[in-house]
């Protein structure tokens, strides 16, 4: 795996190397704190030859105090991403070869600029979202000594491996995992579609009926999943829910695809086993899969609900024509997709055995 120095480190004062509060004593002296470890582990930089600096908008003693010991200090400046563009110039470092800690509205556009974006724990949500390393620590807490420890013992005093790291590929994944996350809850339209199936699988139940479910590759395996955890139980001890993945049979599965074709693998399972006013879920990242078009429009024929669990599509595709109820995860990476398929499956499977059993044990 290649590797690179990191030529630059450049951080912002407030919210990094402080906690980003203002305190003021009984004569209006605004008081701020900075941790030794910090204080070290600048030095401990500048000795492994990287230049230290720091970009802020304040300009006050103690942002001039704590700039005296630095290699470099931009003060009351706002576009950090300009004072970047004229250090790079300055001293002939390339931009990718500088990392910058950021934490507020100020920073994202020179964190976008720069090789290596990192940023606190308690950064604001669109600094986080474009961070390729997010600390554990926040704020004042020793930034810039989790930086350091993290990166020394990592690349064996080289400091920072470039952003096909393992560790900046993991923090990134789990950022973009997170990002999907917060979109969710922010979707109240997909929220309430979720809450709507949800209800139409449990008068499923009620009424005797049967959930099937189908997909490819790994949707397959998350059909399976969903499956098992109402066939056999998510929190609450219970009776059995009636759930069937169809990708389950090999043998019919084969027979289907050798006698007729791959794409109606999951339609002619659904002409022998559904019924009207049973659900049929459909895993499919792309919304493109044409077994499961044909399963959809089977199923609608025989008087089925029909849920799709797709991605982020930005076109009208030809199985919405059979879709009752779409929930759309926000996002156009598979992954990320299929994460979120299993995260809403679970949720999905805890209100449906919750309800069921409250509903039970008041009827008892």
């Amino acid at each position: 795996m290649a590797k690179r120095r990191i030529r630059a480190l450049i951080f912002d004062i407030d919210g990094v190397i402080t906690d980003g509060k203002k305190y003021i004593d009984g004569l209006s002296h605004e008081m701020k704190s900075v941790a030794y470890k910090d204080l070290d582990a600048i030095r401990a930089f500048q000795k492994e030859d990287v230049l230290v600096g720091c970009i802020t908008g304040e300009d006050t003693t103690f942002s001039r105090k704590l700039a005296q010991d630095l290699d470099f200090s931009s003060l009351g400046k706002k576009n950090k991403k300009d004072v970047i563009k004229e250090f790079s110039v300055d001293h002939q470092i390339d931009a990718a070869d500088i990392c910058y800690i950021g934490d507020g509205i100020y920073d994202v556009e020179v964190l976008k600029h720069i090789g290596l974006a990192v940023c606190p724990n308690d950064a604001i949500f669109e600094v986080k979202s474009i961070a390729d390393i997010i600390l554990d620590t926040c704020g004042g807490q020793g930034c810039i000594a989790e930086l350091y420890s993290r990166f020394h013992w990592m690349n064996d005093s080289k400091l920072f491996q470039n952003k096909t790291g393992i560790l900046n590929i993991i923090g990134t994944r789990i950022n973009t995992h997170q990002k999907m996350v917060e979109q969710i809850l922010k979707n109240e339209y997909l929220l309430k579609t979720i809450n709507i199936v949800c209800q139409r699988i449990i008068e499923l139940y009620k009424n005797n009926g049967q959930l099937f479910l189908c997909g490819n590759g790994g949707s397959a395996a998350d059909a399976q999943h969903i499956a098992a955890e109402l066939v056999g139980r998510f929190y609450l001890e219970r009776q059995a829910y009636s759930a069937e993945a169809l990708s389950t049979n090999t043998s019919i599965i084969t027979a289907l695809a050798n006698d007729y074709d791959y794409s109606m693998i999951y339609a002619r399972q659904i002409e022998a086993k559904g019924k009207k006013g049973d659900v049929l879920i459909g895993l499919t990242t792309s919304g493109k899969s044409e077994n499961i078009h044909n399963a959809f429009k089977q199923a609608k024929a025989g008087g089925m609900w029909t849920v799709l669990m797709t991605g982020d599509i930005k076109t009208r595709l030809p199985i919405f024509e059979y879709t009752d109820y779409t929930i759309n995860i926000p996002s156009e990476d598979t992954p990320r997709i299929q994460e979120g398929h299993i995260l809403v499956g679970h949720i999905i499977c805890e209100i449906i055995e919750s309800e069921l059993t409250e509903e039970n044990g008041k009827n008892e």
